[in-house]
């Protein structure tokens, strides 16, 4: 049996403390191996980094390892991991028990971290459980070295789609070549590029390409104009993916990545962003767009998800979290966004619910039941703007996860996000709300 369990102790803000930290577990034949992963979030080195776990209950240490720049010792009831100098991160530490109480199922540790350097410091992280008797959930997100980020927006019967591709790997690109499919019914009217890019149309789809794309570098959008007029009523839907050629050691030469879908219904003004397929352990809460519309005197928000949900009683749930100021410093803290309001749909009953944020309470201190329509991969919201036109004005920012809260399988399946990039992350009404 193998469970791979990843920890829950990152850190939750860019400020304190001062770095990521992640303890991931594999339960094999009797034995649980524990691997460690920091990372600074600091440009200043780091000096005498100590990490202290102590062992689990009911086992027994084995061994430890690390590399060269890393000690471990054993003290009987500590495992120790000691850095005298770090600059970035540490991988490769880690350590071994042996189950030796045959009760138990559930393991729990948490780890003790102190360092010194320009802002000394300790923390304590939270409990690390690992259950070896559940399901084990072994998965890993899949990587590309370019991040393409898309969306569109529809303004009466013109729809702008916009482009962001992002080398987020090590290494220059060599003859990347974007490519975005006309919607069915759809006519082209233009594409435009930034400098560095090729724009054109061959018939089919539009096409950009650029002969080098330097490593870490992001761009401005890429942007093709098209009329849905003839498209008809129903779902107006395309993707866009990108190729292009990598030179050196230890890389593919030709790598592929796609957009998830873009999806546009029409009759009413509305912006889209779309979010990768792939990146969830189970399909049925990867969300694959997410639809912002201005429907008569409410906000409809509609998830798209990359296959069906499950019938009623599905333990699948969509978040957004909007941000009236886009500040990140009021509100509830959700990753980027400060939350005044907080729209929840649950596919357990079918139901659709808004949260208002209490600054002086620090709780969510109401919960509204608004309207809700679902199918079998889409789920639509629908939120009234007399409740949130008292701090939202024409224009807020905002963050969506997905989760599967089935407790079929260790560890759960994580939370999925769409929204990550600042330049999508916020909607802008026709007019002020108030």
């Amino acid at each position: 049996m193998l469970l791979i369990l990843p920890g829950q102790a990152w850190a939750q803000d860019e400020g304190w403390p001062p770095f990521r930290y992640r303890v991931s577990s594999i339960y094999d034949n009797g034995k649980i191996t524990y691997t460690i992963r920091f990372d600074s979030k600091v440009d200043w080195p780091m000096a005498d980094v100590v990490f202290k776990i102590p062992l689990p209950e009911g086992t027994r240490f084995l061994e430890s390892g690390a590399t060269d720049a890393t000690a471990t010792s054993f003290d009987g009831a500590e495992v120790t991991f000691f850095t005298p100098t770090l600059h970035k991160r540490i991988r490769d530490a880690w350590f071994t028990v042996e189950v030796t109480d045959p009760n138990k199922t559930e393991f729990t540790t948490h780890s003790w971290i102190a360092w010194k350097g320009q802002v000394p410091g300790d923390y304590l992280t939270g409990d690390t459980t690992i259950d070896i008797t559940k399901t084990p959930l072994v998965w890993q997100k899949p990587r590309s070295r370019l991040r393409l980020e898309a969306g569109a927006e529809l303004d009466g019967d013109t729809v702008t789609y916009k482009l962001y591709p992002i080398n987020i790997g090590g290494r220059r690109m060599w003859d990347l070549s974007i490519n975005m499919p006309l919607p069915a019914g759809a006519t082209f009217i233009e594409a435009t590029a930034p400098p560095g890019f090729e724009a054109g149309f061959d018939g089919e789809s539009a096409v950009f390409s650029t002969l080098e794309f330097a490593r870490r570098t992001e761009v401005e959008p890429l942007t093709v104009k098209v009329s849905i007029a003839g498209a008809g009523d129903g779902l107006v839907e395309t993707r866009a993916s990108a190729v292009w050629n990598n030179v050196g050691r230890n890389a593919d030469q030709i790598e592929s990545t796609q957009t998830g879908r873009i999806i546009v219904q029409p009759g009413m003004r509305q912006a889209v962003v779309s979010d990768v397929i792939g990146d969830t352990p189970f399909s049925n809460y990867d969300v694959t767009s997410v639809e912002f519309a201005e429907d008569g005197p409410n906000l409809r928000v509609t998830f798209f998800t990359a296959d069906s949900m499950g019938p009623k009683g599905t333990p699948v749930e969509h978040y957004l979290y909007i941000d009236a100021d886009c500040n990140v410093e009021t509100g509830k803290p959700r990753g980027p966004v400060g939350a005044e309001y907080w729209v929840r749909y649950r596919r357990e009953n079918g139901r659709g619910y808004l949260y208002t944020w209490s600054a002086e309470e620090s709780k969510w201190a109401t919960r509204d039941r608004i309207p809700s329509k679902s199918g079998d991969a889409s789920a639509a919201v629908r939120v009234p703007y007399d409740s949130i036109s008292s701090t939202v004005d024409q224009h807020f920012c905002w963050l969506v996860a997905s989760r599967n809260r089935t407790e079929e399988y260790h560890p759960g399946p994580p939370l999925e996000w769409v929204g990550t990039d600042a330049r999508l992350r916020q909607f802008t009404f026709s007019a002020p709300l108030k």
